[in-house]
C-alpha cells in the first residue's frame, strides 16, 4: 500500500512549528541560529531552537558554543530536525558530550478521517475563561516544568487567538477535575497539535485521545485539511499511529554542558 503524501506546506509547518520561543522568552540574536533563555535562571538551559547555515559545521559549532558561554549559559538544549543545517553539526554536538533528552517523531493525517472515540467519564472543554486557563498553566508546570507566565496576559492572548480563529486550547477532565490540556493551531489549512499534557495519575484513561478528538473537530470546523504533531516514541506515538497518523520526519534534542 502506498503511504499518503502531504503537500510541502505540511512539511514546512511541522519543521517550523515549535521553533519560535513562547511569549515572554528572551531571544538572543544570531544570524545562523535562534537561541532563547527564559526564565533567566542560571541552572535553566539555554535553548537552540534551530540552526540554518551553509558554513563549515566545526566553525559554527565553535562560534555558537563561545556565544552561549559569553551569554552566561551553563548548558544548552540543542534541537535538530530533518531540515537542520549545516550537516555534521549534530554529530559535533554529540561528540562534545551532549546527552539526548528528546527523540520525537513528526506525524500527520487528514483532518476528515474518523476521530478517536472519547472514553466514558472523560470530558473536553474549550478554554474561554481564567479558571480553564489556570488548569492549562498548572498542568504545564507540573508535567513540563514550564515557567509561570503572566496569567492575565496569557488569557488575553488565548482569547484573542480564539476570536481570530488562529488557534484554541482545550482542557481534559476526569471525574470533574482538570487533568489534561492541549492546543490546536489553524495555519493555512494545516492544524499543528501541540502542548498536550496529562497529569500522571490520569494517564491511560483516554484523556489524550479525547483531547485529540476535540482538536481534530476544531480543525475541521476551521476548514483545515491536515493535522500535524510531534510525539515521543514511547508515549503518544502509539496512540497517534493507531488513529491514522503517518510519520513524516524526526527531531531530537541534546543537552550540552557549556564549559566555563
Amino acid at each position: 500500500m502506498t503511504e499518503p503524501t502531504f503537500p510541502d506546506l505540511v512539511l514546512q509547518s511541522i519543521t517550523r512549528h515549535g521553533v519560535t520561543p513562547s511569549r515572554g522568552y528572551v531571544t538572543l540574536g544570531h544570524y545562523d541560529a535562534l537561541i532563547s533563555h527564559y526564565p533567566p535562571e542560571p541552572e535553566r538551559p539555554f535553548v537552540v531552537h534551530w540552526t540554518r547555515s551553509d558554513r563549515d559545521p566545526a566553525d559554527l559549532f565553535g562560534e555558537l558554543t563561545a556565544y552561549l558561554r559569553t551569554s552566561g549559559a551553563r548548558s544548552a538544549e540543542w534541537w535538530f530536525r530533518d531540515d537542520s543545517t549545516p550537516l555534521g553539526l549534530e554529530e559535533l554536538v554529540l561528540a562534545a558530550g551532549a546527552k539526548t533528552i528528546e527523540d520525537q517523531v513528526c506525524v500527520a493525517r487528514a483532518v476528515g478521517d474518523a476521530p478517536p472515540s472519547i472514553a466514558p467519564g472523560v470530558q473536553v472543554t474549550l478554554v474561554q475563561d481564567a479558571e480553564a486557563l489556570d488548569a492549562v498553566v498548572d498542568i504545564g508546570v507540573e508535567v513540563f516544568d514550564n515557567p509561570q507566565p503572566d496569567r492575565a496576559a496569557l488569557l488575553a492572548d488565548v482569547l484573542d487567538e480564539l476570536e481570530r480563529g488562529a488557534g484554541a486550547w482545550v482542557v481534559g477532565w476526569v471525574d470533574g477535575a482538570p487533568v489534561g490540556r492541549a492546543r490546536v493551531g489553524f495555519e493555512y489549512g494545516v492544524a499543528p497539535l501541540v502542548g498536550a499534557a496529562v497529569l500522571p495519575h490520569a494517564r491511560r484513561r483516554g484523556v489524550y485521545a479525547a483531547m485529540l478528538a476535540a482538536r481534530l473537530d476544531l480543525a475541521s470546523t476551521a476548514r483545515c485539511h491536515t493535522a500535524v504533531t510531534k510525539a515521543r516514541r514511547t508515549q503518544s506515538l502509539p496512540v497517534l499511529l493507531r488513529e491514522g497518523f503517518t510519520p513524516i520526519g524526526q527531531e531530537r534534542a541534546h543537552l550540552l554542558e557549556i564549559a566555563p
